[in-house]
């Protein structure tokens, strides 16, 4: 089971968000992580035949992967980020509101999710449950490895210059910049 590695596909979160900073950033990074929460489960209800499913379809991420995005990101996310990296969580909680923008950062994180698998898969049930074959228009190749290298090797250049223009800003409120947002 080969994919892109997880902690990158917040990469386009951060430059959507940098984009359009009215989009919320915890919403955008949710967003684009929890297609991934069915990963474990679907693998092993199907013996390993499939890791992917519902939540990597459009249908899935625009109505079930932006629900449970908008929960996460309403009554997680303000908590555990705050606990774990100490940040004020009035100052996460207000990036957090309950908005149509929050669901329509929620959705585009989902869907940037979908998006960059269905580069790099074998399997990509975009049209699910509508059809279960896979859609594989957006593969670089053929190649799994081939496609996984590229994917995430642009994924990591992307993230390492996100990365250091954050720190050369200055380290003070790093993760607040890089889990929060300005």
């Amino acid at each position: 089971m080969l994919l892109p590695a997880n902690f990158l596909h917040p990469v386009f979160a951060y430059l959507i968000n940098k984009w359009k900073p009215q989009f919320s950033l915890p919403a955008l990074l949710v967003g684009s992580i929890i297609p991934d929460v069915e990963v474990i489960p679907i693998f092993y209800l199907t013996d390993g035949e499939i890791d992917r499913l519902i939540f990597h379809s459009i249908i899935g991420s625009i109505t079930l992967g932006t629900i449970l995005s908008v929960a996460i990101v309403m009554f997680v996310y303000p908590r555990f980020v705050s606990l774990i990296f100490r940040i004020d969580i009035n100052d996460i909680k207000k990036k957090c509101r309950f908005s149509t923008t929050l669901i329509g950062a929620c959705m585009i994180g989902n869907l940037s999710h979908l998006l960059i698998d269905s580069t790099s898969h074998e399997y990509n049930p975009l049209f699910y449950p509508i059809f279960s074959e896979s859609v594989n228009i957006f593969r670089i190749s053929n190649e799994i490895i081939f496609d996984n290298l590229v994917i995430n090797l642009v994924l990591a250049t992307i993230f390492l210059i996100i990365v250091i223009t954050s720190i050369r800003k200055g380290v003070k409120g790093f993760w607040k910049k890089m889990l929060v947002g300005q």
